[in-house]
């Protein structure tokens, strides 16, 4: 553990600079001074103590017009945060530095219960257990860890750290599992959804300044928006925005877990477009995904089909990619985001969801909200959650980082 605070004073004055190098997209010293509402004179003081010591270094200048300025980051070493996704099919472990470097990443599979009432017993155990054997691994050694991220399926109450429900995981209702895992891993955990947690890191790869306003749209086993406004995330009142799964889209299609019909999650999911194919194929439509065992199909069957020219894959996505597009014209009448990014695990088929839902938005959409957006279709990495959500615990804990170098850190929802 680095103990590199131990040999510099620690004073709200540095605390502050600090923040302000986290924070700012060009942390030049006016705009530290600026931030921090200290003179120049003491920013600069307080940086020359700080490159001393190897925390902050400079990274190049300014290239806009007068004088080139040196523009400050904070150094690699400085501290770590953990980044955990927990998913039904697949689950994650990332460590990231101060730089927002990966130290070390890990993936694991949950062995569950064959009774749903012992599933969130399970979870916890085996995700601490995991999370604890990542932590003592050789790459972690000597690190400072100030938080983790967590990053859950379904609903979260990310102000009070309570798993609300559990999606694809049976028996998680009103679950605290950001104070249980918290006090497994003796850290500070913040609760997240994956689709905020894709948000931050789509912004942190953007940068504030080009991506404006942005909205990502996460499809996954579930379906939800990470909303960013003025360059940080928006929770509403109890962390629950962005629930956009329950857009009503097809009145006349399936039942959803949340009890309404025709919900954007009983389409445009990963279960759910899965589904849509299975029952394609169980009437006896022709199509070249018929040599694939209907119970092993996957998302990737789908897109070799579909880059294939199967017919098919191609009409079922361009049909699916119409209902994408309503809820994407609802997404920008709401918010008027500069940047949409339609992403996570069903990223991968959006190259056959783009016409259909390009033309849904410019049905409905009026031409004025269009003329600046960016759509994009992202192709989401299997670690981007679990980074994500440790780019999350980054922020809170540059948020609380007097308290966490003063060692008074605590568990956080």
């Amino acid at each position: 553990m680095l103990i590199f605070y131990k040999s510099m004073d620690i004073s709200a004055s540095v605390i502050d600079v600090l923040k302000a190098i986290f924070f700012l997209d060009t942390p030049t010293r006016k705009d530290i001074a600026r931030f921090a509402g200290l003179s120049t004179v003491s920013v600069t003081a307080i940086l020359g103590r700080l490159v001393e010591k190897g925390l902050v270094a400079a990274s190049g200048k300014t290239s806009s017009g007068g004088r080139p300025s040196a523009i400050y980051r904070i150094d690699g070493g400085f501290g770590c945060t953990l980044g955990i996704f927990v998913g039904s099919d697949r689950s994650r472990i990332t460590a990231v530095n101060s730089a927002g470097e990966i130290l070390d990443e890990r993936g694991f599979t949950l062995s569950l219960s064959s009774l749903a009432g012992e599933h969130i017993k399970d979870i916890l155990d085996q995700v601490s257990l995991e999370a604890r054997r990542f932590l003592d691994g050789e790459r972690l050694q000597g690190q400072r860890m100030f938080a983790a991220g967590v990053a859950v399926p379904g609903m979260v109450d990310t102000e009070r750290g309570i798993w609300l429900h559990g999606l694809q995981f049976s028996g998680i209702e009103h679950v605290e599992i950001g104070a249980a895992l918290g006090k497994a891993l003796n850290l500070p955990v913040v609760l997240e959804d994956p689709a905020r947690c894709a948000a931050q890191l789509a912004l942190s790869r953007i940068g504030s300044a080009a991506a404006g306003e942005l909205v990502f749209l996460y499809l996954g086993s579930g379906v939800g928006a990470g909303i960013i406004v003025g360059g940080e995330l928006y929770r509403g009142s109890r962390g629950l925005a962005g629930e956009v799964g329950h857009f009503i889209v097809d009145q006349g299609g399936a039942r959803c877990s949340c009890g309404n019909v025709g919900c954007l999650e009983t389409v445009v999911s990963v279960p759910a477009i899965l589904r849509r194919f299975q029952q394609r194929l169980s009437e006896g439509v022709i199509s070249s995904l018929q040599r694939t065992d209907p119970a092993a199909l996957t998302l990737e069957n789908i897109r070799e089909a579909a880059q294939d020219g199967d017919r098919l894959a191609q009409s079922t996505l361009f049909e699916i990619g119409d209902f994408l597009g309503d809820a994407c014209a609802k997404l920008i009448q709401l918010y008027n985001p500069r940047t949409l990014i339609i992403g996570g695990p069903a990223g991968m088929l959006g190259d056959f969801f783009r016409e259909a839902t390009l033309q849904k938005i410019r049905q409905q959409v009026i031409p004025e909200m269009l003329v600046d957006l960016h759509l994009e279709f992202n192709a989401s990495e299997s670690g981007d959650e679990a980074l994500g959500s440790a780019l999350i615990a980054q922020r809170w804990a540059w948020q609380h980082i007097g308290q966490l170098m003063r060692g008074q850190s605590g568990t956080t929802s």
